[in-house]
């Protein structure tokens, strides 16, 4: 029998000094870089950010570790061999658009009367405080099995090629059990494979074309250059675009959101192509144009369903954030972000793209850039009905464990998965990302219960 659900509420100081201190950490912009054999592997900034929460990890009174590479730390309470381990992330994507924020920079947290806005603030920085502060509590309520340890891990390159939690799981091996605060409540059981591709396609005369920093995020802005662009600024609206005459420039604004949902926000790539095609019907049986009429002519559809038809199963359907576009010497450069469902492979993957780029032209280059395996965990598993059981409870409702096209931790290892910390993905890598009050309160009970309860994961 489970035991009794805990309740707990900060006073308002200690929430606020909570707050207080997710705001300190989202003030540093830990954009993840690698360069290997480097001081400071993932820069300096991402640094910072996992010297801050060991130095509060301290100060709680918790044994903190960090890695003499800097690669990765960690915070743990309790000696057992029996580890309960939190996965959480300190690195966080670029800002995107500046303008779009409330305070014109993410990195310069704000609150109002229910929210904290900022970068990191929910992905992932805001919930692994979160998190410390309900080790916090099992600590100081002696609420820790002597054969039980907790250690929050502090991952640094999570938005990129998750090498920083790779090297703590080389150094360290897989714990007991495990959970990341970095998706979406209430437990995901399923995660797609992702599948990050470059296509090359022959350049257009005169065309130059620039968007987006990083392919899992949708790009809120393209740059472009084009005789005669400027007559282009009246098929949108007011206020959209920007016209530089200097340098021949039209700039266009989309939204941002999250890669794995790519209908969270609008692409300014689709944005601009869709008018520009439009615009320009000499130029209809180019590859470039065809490649966007042929998928991207339903803009609430983003499954590439000419290339990859019927690719379905239990965790959804496929999709396609092109995430970033770049002009270099005779080519335009393509960075799709894929998120497949779990039952298909990338094999699949490449060998339906080949077929259809073979029809649509032969001078089209395919680059694989990198994968990450998908995750499936039973939804009978213990792990998940433990965290269901727990969330089910507080919240007074049945909801059933999900799946998902975000990657978290949760498929680098064994018995982990993705709990929490936000019922609102599309904030993650949006412009004005923020963490609600509500949520932060909610999440502190939640997870204090679940590192409560996990203790008895071997009891019948």
């Amino acid at each position: 029998m489970a035991k009794k659900l805990i309740r707990y509420t900060q006073s308002p100081e200690e929430f606020n000094e909570m707050v207080k201190k997710i705001a300190s950490l989202c003030s540093i912009p830990s954009i993840s870089e690698y360069s290997k054999n480097a001081e400071y592997p993932f820069g300096v900034e991402c640094n910072k950010a996992l010297n801050y929460t060991l130095k509060l990890a301290k100060e709680f009174g918790f044994k903190i570790h960090k890695d003499p590479g800097k690669m990765y730390g960690f915070a743990q309470i309790g000696e057992g061999d029996k580890i309960i381990a939190i996965l959480a992330h300190l690195d966080v994507v670029p800002e995107g658009n500046s303008a779009k924020w409330l305070t014109t920079n993410a990195f310069l947290p704000i609150k109002n009367a229910t929210d904290l806005y900022a970068r990191g603030s929910v992905d992932d920085k805001g919930p692994a405080i979160v998190n410390l502060y309900a080790m916090k509590y099992i600590k100081d309520h002696n609420l820790l099995k002597d054969d039980w340890a907790i250690r929050l891990v502090f991952g640094l390159s999570e938005e990129t090629s998750m090498l920083s939690m790779k090297t703590y799981l080389h150094d360290f091996g897989e714990p007991l059990i495990a959970y990341t605060p970095d998706g979406c409540w209430p437990v995901v059981y399923a995660e797609k494979l992702i599948y990050h591709i470059n296509l090359w396609f022959p350049t257009i005369e005169g065309l130059a074309i620039e968007a987006g920093k990083v392919v899992n995020q949708i790009p809120d802005s393209i740059y472009v250059q084009y005789p005669n662009i400027e007559k282009l600024q009246d098929k949108f609206p007011e206020g959209e675009t920007k016209y530089e005459p200097k340098l021949n420039i039209l700039k266009v604004n989309g939204i941002s959101g999250h890669g794995s949902d790519p209908a969270s926000g609008k692409n300014a790539i689709l944005k601009f192509f869709k008018e520009f095609i439009k615009a320009e019907p000499k130029l209809k049986n180019n590859a470039l144009f065809k490649f966007f009429s042929q998928n991207f002519s339903d803009e609430n559809d983003f499954s590439l369903k000419e290339i990859f038809p019927n690719y379905e199963d239990h965790s959804g359907k496929l999709t396609a954030n092109l995430g970033m576009i770049r002009t270099i010497p005779g080519y335009y450069v393509l960075s799709f972000d894929l998120r497949v469902p779990v039952t298909f492979t990338k094999s699949n993957i490449f060998s339906d793209l080949s077929k259809y780029i073979s029809t649509l032209n032969k001078k089209i280059h395919i680059e694989p850039i990198s994968t990450k395996s998908a995750k499936v965990l039973d939804i009978n598993d213990k792990l998940v009905t433990i965290l269901m059981d727990t969330y089910n409870e507080y919240h007074k409702t049945s909801l059933e464990p999900i799946a998902m096209g975000a990657g978290t931790y949760a498929r680098l290892f064994d018995n982990c998965v993705a709990f929490g910390a936000t019922n609102d993905v599309k904030l993650m890598h949006a412009s004005n990302e923020r963490y609600s009050f509500k949520e932060m309160k909610e999440s502190l009970e939640i997870y204090i219960n679940a590192l409560y309860r996990l203790q008895d994961y071997f009891d019948n």
